[in-house]
């Protein structure tokens, strides 16, 4: 940690340009204070409806308390059973889904979000949402097909072969039969069934082999709540059956059991006041074949034929392709043309994806017009189904960044169908990290958040809050699902709560604020026809050109090509939508006959569209005209002026060369992502800049004569933008970002309501000018840095005007802060560890810290959780005369630090620059410095996880047999500068980190020669636990000492001028590149 003084120099008059005109209401909120409806929900578990009323109530007063906008009331009953059953004690008929205790529940949350002024998500079923209590014999629940094949050998030649695949683990089926089939033998035999089930026909021959297959239609009796009774005076003894998701008699079934056990009049009403979304999570029911009675009828209705007779060939991969991943069947037939049997594959997707799009539709329908909520769900999420046709039906899809593993390219194949739909919000349950429970830090979670919103994400649904009081079998610290497998459990029992979390939530909110206004715009779009979407949502379009060039590009399916918005205007696809400036076809895109069709007509009408890598792949199905209907179109298309060639990879420079710019043109050593939205109605455009790599420096450049702000989503601090470039109708802005830092601009065609607009702006100037400040009283000032220079230099304004820079080498050099006391605040399990409901037991130490170090490495602290109170003093003289100020920098923040000087309290950090202005709190002579820093709870958790039990079982993650691995411990507290590493050379300080193991080693130094100031990112190197950062930046390879094979070769920029220095772990050495 060190303090950075700076000089303040006015470069405008006070003279400004401030808006008159009144901002209208909005539902959205403010910037700064923005509204429940746009703020992070948290995923509520509730174990089951026996838990202390006053406790939920008293959850959800502390969700709104840290910044939620509401919670998503989801009855958890141990994931429905599914890990470790009904705990003992409990019972889950009497305090069942929908029981009248679960009713009291409902509203008193209900009546609690109404009391706290937030909003509630209600789960249509207990578990995931994908059931209900229900008859066994009902027609609304989940139906199958189940097969059975039954070979005839009448002759030695064999028309199949066994295929064995490796999988890991011990999978219930490790091998399936292949059978290639002639279609024109294929007959159905259904007629020639006796009543009893006897099948009497002719033979066919010796010449051939016969197969027979046959197919029962069956209700599966799978369920989305397992409850252990022998009660049969009740529904609710029957848990909750997995309702048919592919008819409209599946929604029925949903309805009907919410009207009839649920929705009395006073929770009716709440549900007007407070509720949001009707929900539904992932599917993660089995099966054999996907199935609904009436699928027959609706298949021949759409394709003229009966599917009877090529059952055989869906008899293979069609039940849940990721819960089900190595079970997908025993038999796999095919033709010997394998476009032949796709089409049929096809076909049946299709019929199956219409009935899928009937029950989504049924249940928005009652959502919409009988409680006045909307709906969201997981669209056909594992199911062998392409996700984007149904995407559109939905008020609000959702994704999650646990299967898309934070995969931006993932995240805009999903958002792209939504947007085109006019949907507003796209949602995604955010940070089930696999094996962090108790240990994802904030900044992990927000890495993570910034990816979703680069992919087009604009509402978060934390995974999750836990219930926080008392449950049967339950240990301190309480209610934990999923057995400790999964982050994250966001409650007051984390020491971040009120002391970080509450201010990370503030920047999601203010960052959804703006992802919310206007209509999000993409300058590219990408169709393919997914027959089922890869659940894993792995990148479709790997190259950086797009991305580098500043291009914002999504995915759409050639179905979505048939919605009333995509039509083309102005040769724009979209125009009063997402605004989409040409299409793309890569060769490994498959393209239906339609969507030719329709790719057609909009090159027809200017639509530029560009064929990649050569010709895109066929998707068959039935009554399209068939493969040289395919090859026609795509002649045609290719023939049509305004559509162009280009090789794999090229896209950006073809999409240049014909006049496709990106609304945002970067340019930048590292990769910015870019989302852009514009509000017409309001007249002002927004860009949401992520940085996705390293320390970053470059400059963003947009067509408009609008006026530029920044917008700071930490502190909901809104200002002009002051130094940019107005070049030929383009606005140029400089950027400098950290890794993994945002920045958000706004360009308006009047001044904003509330920020002070100078008349000039600064177009160039030098590098010891750090940043800009403006206000009503000083207008804007440049904050100058010390530097090595020694002479005056000038900004330049766009009044051609200039301002002198007095030499900085009068402004006092940066320092470190050393000689701390710690007073450690150790968050530890209660005496009697059944007392779940307890925050936590809480004792005081205190430690005195030449340097600062992480918990881990001071001895007394190695297993301790809780909160650092971080204190010391600094003098500061300041130079009047120069108008001094200083920035306090922390080279690392491992999870959430608050800062006061003297008594008051500094602005939240964004912990990507570890950077606040405190001159505005410092006085002259001593000033007190401290520093409250909270820990994740897993280093102490892990040293008495044997004595935690969780619903009466141990954790899964201490389980030999559990797949996911036992994380050791993780640093912790404040970590910083070390007395010895603390060096000022040619006037810029250098400030090292040294993260894990105390000991720093020897030292490497390397002087650079020449004049290249006006870098002057950080940079991290990352080698083992240690973190190595520097002011300047090199091209270094690194070598391990103990494997000279093994190496790293990182390469940036580097700054001239300056020396820089190294940690060095004993394994490793540096070379230096030139």
């Amino acid at each position: 940690m060190a303090i950075t003084p700076f000089q303040y120099l006015a470069v405008t008059a006070a003279l400004l340009i401030v808006s008159t005109t009144a901002t209208p209401k909005s539902p959205h909120g403010t910037f700064a204070n923005p509204s429940a409806q746009v703020r992070p929900f948290f995923r509520y578990w509730l174990p089951d409806a026996s838990v202390d009323p006053t406790v939920v109530a008293s959850d959800i007063r502390s969700a709104a308390d840290v910044g939620a906008g509401g919670i998503e009331f989801l009855p958890y009953y141990g994931y429905g059973g599914a890990i470790g059953g009904n705990p003992p004690g409990s019972d889950w008929v009497t305090y069942g889904f929908g029981s009248a205790p679960f009713q009291h529940l409902l509203q008193v949350a209900l009546e609690a979000a109404k009391e706290n002024s937030v909003l509630v998500d209600i789960a249509l079923g207990p578990n995931q949402g994908q059931g209900v209590p229900a008859s066994p014999d009902a027609d609304g629940i989940q139906w199958d097909l189940v097969s059975a094949v039954q070979p005839n050998l009448l002759s030695s030649t064999a028309f199949y072969r066994l295929i064995l695949f490796v999988v890991d683990s011990t999978p219930p089926q490790s091998s399936y039969l292949e059978l290639v089939l002639d279609e024109t033998s294929l007959q159905d035999a259904t007629h020639n069934v006796s009543s009893d089930g006897i099948l009497a026909m002719q033979s066919f021959g010796s010449s051939r082999n016969l197969y027979v297959f046959s197919f029962y239609q069956k209700r599966t009796l799978h369920k989305a709540l397992e409850v252990e009774s022998n009660r049969t005076d009740t529904v609710l003894a029957n848990g909750s059956f997995v309702v048919d998701h592919f008819s409209k008699e599946g929604a029925k079934t949903v309805i009907d059991y919410w009207n009839n056990h649920i929705l009395t009049e006073d929770i009716r009403q709440l549900l007007e006041d407070v509720g949001n979304y009707g929900w539904e999570d992932s599917m993660e029911f089995t099966s054999n074949i996907s199935w609904t009675p009436k699928l027959p009828d609706a298949f021949h209705d759409k394709f003229g034929y009966s599917l009877a007779k090529y059952l055989p060939l869906i008899m293979f991969g069609q039940n849940n392709i990721m819960a089900q991943p190595r079970t997908p069947g025993l038999v796999k037939a095919v033709f010997k043309d394998k476009q032949t049997s796709d089409k049929y594959i096809n076909d049946y997707r299709s019929v199956l994806a219409d009935g899928y799009g009937s029950y989504l539709t049924a249940l928005r329908e009652w959502l919409n017009q009988d409680l006045g909520l909307e709906y969201s769900t997981q669209v056909s999420y594992n199911l062998a189904l392409d996700a984007l046709t149904n995407i559109p039906l939905l008020d609000t899809p959702e994704c999650e960044s646990l299967q898309w593993k934070d995969n931006i390219d993932g995240y805009r194949q999903f958002a792209g169908a939504a947007y085109l739909a006019g949907r507003k919000v796209v949602s995604n349950e955010m940070g089930a990290v696999e094996t962090r429970a108790y240990s994802l830090t904030i900044p992990e979670l927000l890495q993570r958040v910034n990816k979703a919103f680069a992919g087009g994400v604009n509402r978060v649904m934390l995974h999750g809050q836990p219930y926080s009081g008392d449950y049967y079998g339950t240990t301190w610290p309480g209610s934990t699902p999923f057995q400790y497998l999964f982050a994250g459990m966001h409650s007051p029992k984390q020491p971040s709560w009120m002391h970080g979390f509450d201010e990370a939530m503030g920047y999601i909110s203010r960052a959804q604020f703006i992802l919310r206004q206007g209509i999000p715009k993409f300058d590219v779009a990408f169709v393919n026809k997914d027959s089922a979407t890869d659940p894993n949502w792995a990148t479709k379009y790997g190259r950086d050109d797009l991305v580098d060039a500043g291009y914002i590009y999504t995915y759409l399916s050639p179905d979505n090509l048939e919605l009333p918005e995509a039509f083309v205007d102005n040769a724009v696809l979209a125009s009063q939508g997402p605004g989409i400036k040409a299409v793309v076809v890569t060769h490994d895109a498959n393209i239906t006959v339609s969507g030719i069709q329709r790719l057609k007509g909009y090159a027809a009408k200017g639509l530029p569209i560009i064929l990649s890598g050569g010709s895109a792949q066929y998707y068959p199905i039935s009554n399209d005209g068939g493969i040289d209907a395919f090859k026609a179109g795509l002649q045609e298309l290719a023939n049509l002026k305004g559509v162009h060639t280009t090789a794999s990879g090229n896209i950006a420079k073809a999409l240049a060369s014909h006049g496709v710019s990106p609304r945002v043109r970067v340019q930048t050593n590292s990769t910015w992502n870019i989302t852009w939205r514009e509000d017409k109605e309001a007249q002002v455009d927004y860009a949401f800049v992520f940085s996705d790599g390293g320390g970053s420096q470059g400059e963003i450049t947009t067509t408009t004569d609008k006026f530029p702000h920044l917008f700071d989503a930490w502190t909901g601090q809104r200002q002009p933008v002051v130094q940019y470039n107005r070049q030929a109708g383009d606005l140029v802005i400089p950027l400098t970002l950290k890794a993994n830092q945002t920045a958000i601009l706004a360009f308006s065609a009047q001044p904003l309501d509330g920020i002070y607009t100078p008349p000039v702006h600064v177009e160039s100037a030098p590098n010891s000018v750090l940043g800009y400040q403006v206000d009503y009283k000083s207008g804007a000032v440049a904050q100058l840095v010390h530097t090595a220079n020694e002479s005056s230099d000038e900004l330049i304004l766009s009044d051609n005007s200039t301002r002198t820079v007095p030499d900085t080498s009068a402004i006092p050099v940066s320092f470190p802060i050393r000689n701390w006391t710690l007073t450690a605040e150790r968050w530890e399990a209660p005496a009697n560890m059944l007392n779940a409901s307890t925050i936590a037991s809480i004792r005081n130490t205190t430690h005195h810290l030449p340097s600062l170090l992480s918990w881990t490495e001071i001895p007394s602290l190695v297993n301790a959780s809780g909160i650092g109170y971080y204190s010391s003093q600094f003098t500061w003289h300041p130079n009047k005369q120069n108008q001094i100020g200083a920035y306090i920098t922390f080279s690392s923040i491992l999870h959430a630090v608050q800062v006061f000087v003297n008594g008051e309290k500094v602005a939240p950090i964004d912990p990507t620059t570890g950077t606040a202005d405190i001159g505005p709190y410092l006085r002259d002579g001593e000033n007190e410095l401290l520093v409250v820093v909270p820990t994740t709870m897993w280093n102490y958790l892990r040293s008495i996880f044997p004595e935690i039990t969780e619903s009466g079982t141990s954790p899964l993650l201490s389980s030999p047999t559990s797949p996911m691995r036992f994380r050791g411990m993780v640093p912790n507290g404040l970590v910083g500068i070390d007395n010895s590493l603390n060096k000022n050379t040619g006037n810029r300080s250098s400030t090292f980190v040294g993260v894990g193991p105390s000991r720093h080693y020897g030292l490497q130094k390397k002087s650079v020669q020449g004049d290249k100031s006006n870098i002057v990112c950080n940079v991290v190197f990352l080698l083992d636990e240690y973190i190595l950062l520097s002011r300047s930046t090199c091209a270094a390879s690194i070598q391990s000492n103990d494997n000279p094979d093994d190496s790293k070769t990182i390469v940036s920029q580097i700054g001239n001028g300056y020396e820089y220095w190294w940690v060095l772990h004993p394994r490793y050495s540096i070379g230096y590149g030139d």
